[in-house]
């Protein structure tokens, strides 16, 4: 058993080592991420479209939600006074708002990141 913890102990160190040897600059998609952005739309159409545009601005919108046509490319966010950030996306996201609902037992946080990756590109 003492063997076996060891074991693991070891190959656990010999992943946090090599994970912080990769800088974020040097980081290449793996594999299974190459449709990340088309993941994060797919996740925006199951989840956020039904109240909100990401393709019209919001005078030509006809949802109930604001756009986020360009949200991270705008001054200030439609419903906040402040620049748009991620962070903030993140929580309106996972904890929702005054009429917005909460996503947190839906979403778990490497898809909401994707969403959000998903919006930052358009």
């Amino acid at each position: 058993m003492r063997s076996l913890f060891a074991a693991l102990s070891f190959v656990a160190v010999v992943i946090s080592a090599l994970a912080l040897s990769v800088s974020a600059a040097e980081k290449k998609p793996l594999p299974w991420e190459k449709n990340h952005l088309q993941v994060g739309q797919s996740l925006y159409r199951a989840n956020c479209v039904v109240c909100h545009d990401i393709d019209r601005p919001q005078a030509e919108s006809k949802k109930f939600g604001p756009s986020f046509y360009q949200l991270f490319r705008r001054d200030k966010m439609p419903l906040a006074n402040m620049k748009p950030n991620r962070d903030y996306v993140k929580l309106r996201v996972k904890f929702g708002g005054a009429i917005m609902p909460a996503f947190a037992k839906k979403l778990n946080d490497t898809e909401i990141d994707t969403l959000i990756d998903y919006l930052q590109s358009k």
